[in-house]
């Protein structure tokens, strides 16, 4: 591993220049359109549209002789809803002779027909010279209804050509015998030419398949985080990324040629496998290449473009109409993401961390040319050495002579601080939090979930509601990036998640024909959880010890997955009320909202790197406690040493550390998410955060006046230790007295 901090480098060659930004950009890409595409598509493929029982003897009169509505009275179960209205049963029929029906109707009325759109009469024969209903007699029989010569017989654009006369149609009689969907279902065609559903007849008893089909999905989604994840880590984030994209594209299109739903079921779970990282892995690379500053603007812009890819999925549905063209679209054009062997780098700070400096030299010197700065050649190899040099002279007190390349291969490096996941158990503090942590992620990852996926219960269209749900998260994303550096991450986690928590619970209460209101409660809703989950990835990273980070969040991570198994079917628990889904839902976030209070806040407080600190940190905290609400502490002269456990406290005298540096290939801690990492989080990125081993005094204090609270000036050194996995970082400490 090599000793070169790769932030110190972007100080030479830029932290966001030309460079970072074309890379961003052209990383952005897989990570928020095929993602989203991949993660909701089966909202619109697998849609189930309003369906009722197959009448085969009601199927040429229905909007001819007869209304749909007519035909669903005659043939249909229904109850009487709270506005007045009829909801027909979906999966149930009457079981009788609707041929015998039909000709008793037709025969009854004499020579004469009823015409549901006028009040004029006309003759049989008037419809029989056109040569459209022949074998209608002028005696007012119908022996053409039966079921052979029916359909020959009728010609349904002469019929509605001319005015005829029937009596009012057949009406059920609730004494007739009630029997399951026997010749299948007609679906409504009005928002989807074709989907899954319809063509598999995928409802009723088999209702249960899309839904199955969505938790397939996550569970492979639970195994690939693991294993990219691994890949990354070890053979790079390139390779990681050119090992995923060929399959995914590959096993994208192939779901558009399922022939039944078990296939579709098993391509969905191998894609499945593709999802975190598809997103994840182009993030982690793109983050990587830029300064710590600009990280948590990058996670904001990320998180927008994965929002508007959710819209732009549902503009192209609306388009398409039919599912197998939707497959297709939101598929074959990412064959072009190929292209991107010759394009994209491999990530300088994964290289650095292998001790490939040499391949590293090659990507910062085009980082530089392109950002337009100037860096000598052998740059990496001349900063290694100075800083070995360093290192020897300020913390080791020897070797201060010159350093050699032979030096760095024979240096002593100190063994890391080792911790295992049995940390988490046996430490109470560390304990709570993590639980607290780990239910919050289930909340956080069904909810955003469940409600992307419950848009076509709201009964409103569902292009629609979708691409609200789509847009109202781009707001969220900005007003918590404000919010949570100036009110805290805890109370923004809480208020956030009881907001949309609220909104779904109160969905209850509003009356069953309003359903724009329910619509607009949901959209606050989703509002509410999108914002939760933008700052609840960067507490998450916060609250852990260096030490646990990476192996906490993975269990957490694999937690929440599992957890995320249950949102398609609750989305489902729709069939019996439409508000369910929401309900459930928003109950689940306001518990999440009720937990998040008793974590600690993070906001200004020194990252807990070991064990030890991770149990003190947050350990005297008031519950009721805000960061703006702090007084600020009197001003001090001077300079004195404040030990780590006080800054990791802010206690005895409430000072606490600048704003943590954070490790950038921990994407978790820096970055705003989306609900592409709903699903998962990257289980096992590198974590190592820098070490604050040194606290010094100056000999002149800085005096800083902050709105708020007091906090001491923090200035980094550009001598850098790295010994073993952990960054050491020496820095001085002002404090006014």
């Amino acid at each position: 591993m090599s000793s070169i901090d790769f932030d110190e480098v972007l100080l030479h060659v830029g932290e966001k220049g030309r460079y970072q930004n074309i890379m961003y950009y052209l990383l952005c890409i897989p990570a928020t359109l095929p993602a989203a595409f991949l993660a909701f598509s089966q909202v619109f493929v697998s849609a189930s549209p309003e369906h009722w029982c197959r009448i085969p003897e009601l199927d040429n009169i229905t909007g001819v002789l007869m209304s749909l509505e007519d035909r669903k009275a005659l043939s249909l179960p229904y109850r009487n809803k709270s506005d007045g209205k009829r909801e027909y049963s979906k999966c149930l029929m009457y079981d009788t002779n609707y041929t015998a029906l039909l000709e008793s109707w037709l025969s009854s009325g004499g020579p004469y027909y009823y015409d549901n759109a006028t009040s004029t009469t006309s003759r049989p024969g008037d419809v029989a010279d056109t040569g459209g209903f022949n074998d209608l007699r002028q005696d007012g029989s119908a022996g053409a209804f039966n079921d052979e010569s029916y359909g020959s017989t009728v010609n349904p654009t002469s019929l509605l050509r001319f005015p005829r006369r029937l009596p009012p149609p057949p009406v059920s009689d609730p004494n007739w015998p009630i029997v399951q969907c026997k010749h299948g279902w007609n679906y409504d065609t009005r928002d989807y030419d074709s989907t899954l559903v319809t063509e598999l007849d995928l409802v009723c008893d088999n209702s249960w398949w899309p839904s199955t089909s969505t938790t397939f999905f996550f569970v492979g989604s639970l195994f690939g985080n693991v294993v990219f994840g691994w890949i990354a880590d070890k053979w790079g984030r390139r390779t990681a990324f050119l090992t995923i994209i060929f399959p995914e594209v590959i096993f994208s299109i192939a779901t558009s040629f399922s022939p039944n739903y078990v296939v579709y079921t098993a391509l969905r779970t191998i894609n499945g496998l593709f999802f975190p990282a598809i997103y994840q892995i182009p993030f982690i690379l793109a983050l990587e290449l830029m300064g710590p500053r600009y990280r948590t603007f990058a996670g904001m812009v990320i998180s927008i473009f994965f929002a508007t890819a959710m819209s732009l999925l549902a503009l192209l549905s609306y388009l398409m109409r039919n599912w197998y063209s939707l497959s297709l679209v939101i598929s074959v054009p990412f064959v072009a993401l190929f292209s991107y062997y010759w394009i994209i780098p491999e990530s300088p700070r994964w290289l650095l961390s292998k001790n490939r400096i040499d391949e590293a030299e090659v990507i910062v010197q085009a980082m530089a040319k392109s950002n337009g700065k100037a860096v000598p050649p052998n740059f990496l190899r001349t900063m290694e050495l100075e800083i070995m040099r360093r290192q020897g002279v300020s913390c080791n007190d020897q070797n201060s002579g010159e350093i050699t390349s032979a030096d760095l291969a024979t240096e002593n490096r100190v063994q890391p601080i080792s911790a295992t996941p049995m940390d988490l158990l046996t430490n109470p503090n560390i304990r709570k939090k993590f639980f607290i942590l780990a239910f919050d992620w289930v909340a956080n990852a069904v909810v955003y979930n469940g409600l992307s996926y419950n848009t076509t219960n709201l009964g409103v269209s569902d292009y629609l509601a979708f691409f609200i749900g789509g847009v109202v998260e781009i707001p969220s994303y900005i007003v918590t990036w404000y919010a949570m550096d100036r009110l805290g991450r805890r109370w923004v986690l809480c208020i956030t998640m009881l907001l949309g928590g609220v909104a779904c619970v109160s969905c209850m209460f509003v009356p069953e024909d309003n359903v724009w209101l329910t619509v607009c409660l949901a959209m606050v809703g989703k509002f509410g959880i999108a914002a939760s989950f933008a700052v609840f990835y960067v507490f998450v990273g916060e609250l852990l010890p260096t030490v646990l980070r990476s192996q906490a969040m993975g269990i957490a991570s694999f937690i929440a997955g599992i957890g995320l198994l249950t949102f398609p079917y609750i989305v489902h628990l729709a069939v019996y009320w439409r508000v369910l889904p929401l309900i459930v839902m928003g109950s689940l976030s306001v518990a999440g909202a009720v937990t998040s209070i008793f974590l600690p806040e993070t906001l200004n407080i020194h990252l807990p790197q070991t064990i030890e600190e991770g149990e003190l940190f947050g350990a005297d905290f008031k519950l009721w406690s805000c960061p703006t609400s702090l007084t600020k502490s009197k001003k001090r002269k001077g300079s004195e040493r404040i030990p780590l456990k006080h800054l990791v406290n802010g206690g005895p005298d409430r000072r606490t550390s600048a704003s943590p540096s954070v490790d950038p290939a921990d994407p978790s801690v820096s970055a705003i998410p989306t609900a592409a990492t709903a699903a998962s989080s990257n289980n096992s990125s590198r974590t190592s955060l820098e070490r604050q081993c040194c606290l010094s005094r100056s000999s002149s204090g800085d005096e800083e006046n902050l709105t708020r609270p007091v906090v001491p000036k923090v200035e980094r050194r550009r001598a850098v230790v790295l010994e073993g996995p952990e960054r050491v970082t020496l820095v001085t400490v002002h404090t006014d007295k």
